[in-house]
């Protein structure tokens, strides 16, 4: 049934992608979110669906779509250059043939990035792009929730979706990327037009903020309660009624100084976050990030995607001795955070333009908000923009210590970023043109 369900739910949206550039393009996001030819166990498992989206995508656009083209601005041709460089480095990787498995599906979400302003160009249509994300993260993220509020949960034994230890089915990285949509179902839960506003929909985006939070702590990810609370400062900060926050964190504090958690097995594991230099887990991340920093000394350029083999570390004994892999295998300690991973895979460069990127999306996206803030109409962009500058946030806070510099989600943002940017040009032209016409008439009828 699985097999059945999920192979409909792809066909239904390539027979929409039919009829519209964007509707495929939804269907890419589903696929690359739930990745649905793993969890099949028949009919389309291993069929190549993102490919398939991405051609229909890319057809109706070419054949029916192609009017308002974004201007090709700073931000695009930054995901241009960085899909070209990490393109170069891989092809100067040292070590063969592993790095272009990762390439695959990097380069295709930062093209992708690259094609979400051309074809998401109106309110319903970002709308739609937001919705299936969270819809298509919290088909993997809702078991996990349950489950932990049902008193399961628990550091590497959490049941996720999918399994294995990739994309969401990685706890650390569902950690983050739970923490990441809170914002955005907030923003849906609040401003969408394609969900009526009535109770049900106000309780089903309240119980899909309830499974991610607690997914967050089901996973026991240390990451995701640094992500969480980011978020949580952030939300506070931003929130016009700050007292229930306040409250909150007060009822927090209390329960933080009063209550053993160290009692229970995802007490004990946070509590390493304080006692870092005795875990071996962040021992290891340390060495891993003062061996990258060595490495970048030499290799300025970088080396190329899964470059953290050259270090071979295996693991990190609480005593601080450093065990490293037999010569023949090909394996490392991962980098475990994105500013490291970009510096140590893409070199000084590549770093320059990744962190660059983020940055101006929240100059950006700054700057949209004050332009709008006062414009009624367009309170739905503000409150849009409020809530990327939130996800990117948690982004920059939680991937510290992971791994997804490259994954879909941060890329989904500075896409959405462009298109915003991208309609406000459009409406502050037509509101120039509507009044120029204006002028012209009113000297019209003087003369």
């Amino acid at each position: 049934m699985q097999s059945l369900y999920l192979t409909a739910v792809f066909l239904g949206l390539m027979l929409m992608g039919f009829s519209a550039a964007f509707a495929a393009a939804l269907g890419f996001v589903w696929v690359d979110v739930v990745k649905p030819q793993q969890l099949a166990y028949s009919i389309i498992t291993g069929w190549p669906l993102s490919m398939a989206a991405a051609l229909a995508m890319l057809g109706q656009y070419m054949i029916n779509d192609r009017k308002a083209p974004p201007r090709f601005g700073a931000l695009l041709m930054l995901i241009l250059f960085f899909a070209a460089w990490v393109t170069l480095t891989t092809s100067m990787s040292t070590i063969p043939g592993r790095p272009w498995q990762k390439w695959d599906w990097a380069f295709k979400v930062m093209i992708f990035a690259m094609f979400i302003p051309f074809i998401f160009r109106s309110r319903v249509q970002i709308e739609a792009f937001i919705l299936v994300l969270i819809f298509s993260a919290a088909t993997i993220f809702c078991s996990a929730g349950v489950k932990t509020l049902l008193g399961g949960g628990g550091y590497g034994v959490l049941s996720i979706m999918g399994g294995g230890n990739t994309g969401l089915a990685e706890g650390s990285t569902l950690a983050v990327v739970c923490a990441m949509l809170v914002p955005l179902i907030v923003y849906v839960m609040r401003h969408n037009l394609l969900l009526p506003k009535n109770l049900f929909t106000t309780c089903l985006f309240l119980g899909i903020i309830v499974t991610a939070v607690a997914t967050v702590i089901g996973t026991s990810a240390r990451t995701g309660i640094i992500a969480l609370g980011v978020l949580g400062i952030v939300m506070l900060l931003k929130s016009r009624n700050k007292r229930w926050w306040i409250a909150a964190l007060a009822i927090a504090a209390v329960a933080y100084l009063n209550i053993d958690l160290t009692a229970t097995t995802w007490g004990e594991r946070m509590s390493t976050i304080e006692s870092y230099e005795q875990d071996s887990s962040a021992l290891g991340r340390i060495r891993v990030w003062e061996w990258t920093l060595d490495f970048v000394r030499e290799h300025p350029l970088g080396g190329g995607f899964d470059a953290y083999i050259h270090n071979r570390i295996s693991m990190v004994t609480e005593d601080g001795t450093v065990h490293y892999y037999p010569a023949w295998q090909q394996a490392g300690k991962a980098f475990h955070s994105i500013y490291f991973e970009v510096l140590g895979e893409q070199g000084v460069p590549g770093f320059i333009v990744y962190i660059t990127m983020i940055l101006l999306c929240i100059l950006k996206l700054r700057s949209l908000k004050t332009r709008w803030k006062q414009h009624a109409g367009m309170a739905w962009m503000v409150a849009l923009a409020d809530a990327l500058i939130s996800a990117i946030f948690v982004f920059l806070a939680g991937g510290a210590f992971v791994g997804i510099a490259y994954q879909p989600f941060i890329f989904y943002v500075i896409g959405l970023t462009i298109t915003l940017d991208q309609y406000s040009a459009r409406v502050l032209r037509d509101d120039q043109q509507a009044a120029l016409r204006k002028t012209r008439e009113e000297r019209r009828v003087t003369t």
